[in-house]
């Protein structure tokens, strides 16, 4: 069922009790390699600093080409400045405390893992000559995820955090997705993996489209309207099939010709004559 627009603002479900979540678990862990990266960038030298996070666990092309493939798992542990963690961190605890209840924690974990891991590979294969770092790709997906479930749910925004603005969710994922793209064409903040967060995004939007949530596109609908018109002309009659189908067919033919139908109109005919051999034969 579709949200109401109306619904109460997203961001606000409360944590079951039990287990501690994914989401909960998924920041602390991103919070705790942060931490160790600012330990070691203050008990270490810059060169080392350099050395140890950005030449063995940062991804890059090089890197691969020398047989480095931990890379693809160890760069989302590091991240470029404070900033940089804050908006990752941010935006998962928001995103992910209303898409983790619904799809469960293991579609949650995989939303994320995945969209991290073919982030990672879009980047090397987009911008191997630019170190890729944090977890911007998993977080996308789950963004992209979490807009997908509940497209119609209306989010306040506060524009230079003074002017409220409300928009759907759905248009936030166009506006990241767009913005993605831009970065990526224009290599802008290209450490955050532009090219990673467009591909997350569609494997978040993907991921819950085949798991039924979200609106149906526009393809489903005319597949699932023929097929139920299809059912619907299968259960009907002959005599019923006559009336409502025939008629206004031979109605058009005897003002504007034969050539005037449409070929769905000619299968509508043929089936018309299968129906009614079907009655002969009965009788």
């Amino acid at each position: 069922m579709r949200p109401s627009r109306r619904q109460i603002q997203p961001f606000i479900r409360r944590w079951s009790a039990g287990r501690p979540s994914a989401t909960a678990l998924l920041v602390a862990i991103s919070m705790g390699a942060f931490a160790a990266q600012m330990v070691a960038g203050f008990f270490l030298s810059e060169h080392s600093v350099e050395t140890l996070f950005r030449h063995w666990l940062a991804l890059d092309g090089p890197g691969i080409q020398a047989g480095h493939y931990w890379k693809f798992f160890t760069f989302p542990l590091l991240h470029h400045d404070p900033l940089h963690l804050l908006a990752n961190m941010l935006l998962l605890y928001l995103a992910g405390r209303e898409v983790e209840p619904i799809v469960g924690p293991r579609h949650f974990l995989a939303i994320y893992g995945v969209g991290i891991l073919l982030g990672g590979v879009a980047h090397w294969l987009a911008m191997p000559e630019i170190p890729l770092v944090g977890v911007t790709a998993g977080v996308t997906a789950v963004f992209v995820a979490f807009t997908t479930i509940l497209p119609e749910l209306e989010v306040t925004m506060h524009l230079f955090f003074v002017l409220p603005l409300r928009l759907r969710a759905k248009y936030l994922a166009l506006a990241l997705v767009a913005m993605s793209a831009v970065c990526w064409m224009t290599l802008t903040a290209p450490y955050v993996g532009p090219a990673a967060m467009v591909t997350a995004s569609v494997l978040g939007w993907i991921y819950v489209k085949q798991l039924g949530f979200g609106n149906p596109l526009a393809i489903q609908r005319y597949i699932f309207e023929k097929r139920q018109r299809a059912t619907r002309l299968e259960r009907m009659s002959p005599d019923q099939f006559i009336s409502v189908e025939i008629d206004p067919i031979l109605e058009k033919i005897s003002q504007h010709g034969m050539h005037s139908l449409s070929r769905a109109e000619r299968k509508i005919l043929e089936q018309g004559r299968g129906k009614i051999a079907t009655r002969t034969a009965r009788k």
